[in-house]
């Protein structure tokens, strides 16, 4: 609950833009998963 009583909020209003941090940081690291499934093993792909 905000400081409204009876108002509540979740989501990005709450978090903004670190979101979008989040966002980019976990497709980042899904990439590197998948490149190296596909190479077995090896990337270039940098975290």
């Amino acid at each position: 609950m905000t400081s409204v009583p009876g108002v509540f909020a979740a989501g990005d209003c709450v978090r903004g833009q670190s979101l979008v941090v989040w966002a980019i940081r976990e497709g980042r690291t899904a990439a590197i998963g998948v490149d190296r499934f596909l190479m077995h093993g090896e990337t270039v792909l940098q975290p």
